[in-house]
């Protein structure tokens, strides 16, 4: 068994377009076209849960939220090879300053 690393990403934000809207922009203006579709539910938490039709840069990106508040969530997919995460790198940042620059969206602040 090997080690490995592990990217991911999370950003959470509101917009007043529909889930499908969000989707549809995201795709267009952040993955390169790659569309989003319904994802399998292994359990009551992915319920509405939206993912790209294939791996973005081999990580898998999912869209949660309703009612105007969304998360998008990236992250490499688990192997069985790997026994070990030795790193984790988080693409946070880089992910909120792309969905900050979408009108459509204004990314959740927190003020200290």
């Amino acid at each position: 068994m090997g080690n490995a690393g592990f990217i991911m990403a999370f950003a959470d934000f509101k917009s007043p377009l529909s889930k499908s809207q969000v989707a549809k922009t995201l795709s267009s203006q952040i993955f390169g076209g790659i569309e989003f579709c319904e994802k399998d539910v292994d359990g009551e938490h992915d319920l509405g849960t939206l993912c790209l039709v294939q791996d973005f840069l081999g990580m898998q990106v999912d869209l949660l939220g309703e009612d105007g508040n969304f998360t998008l969530e990236i992250g490499t997919i688990p192997s069985a090879s790997v026994s070990e995460i030795n790193v984790v790198c988080d693409l946070s940042a880089m992910l909120k300053q792309g969905i900050d620059q979408l009108r459509e969206f204004q990314l959740f602040r927190v003020d200290k």
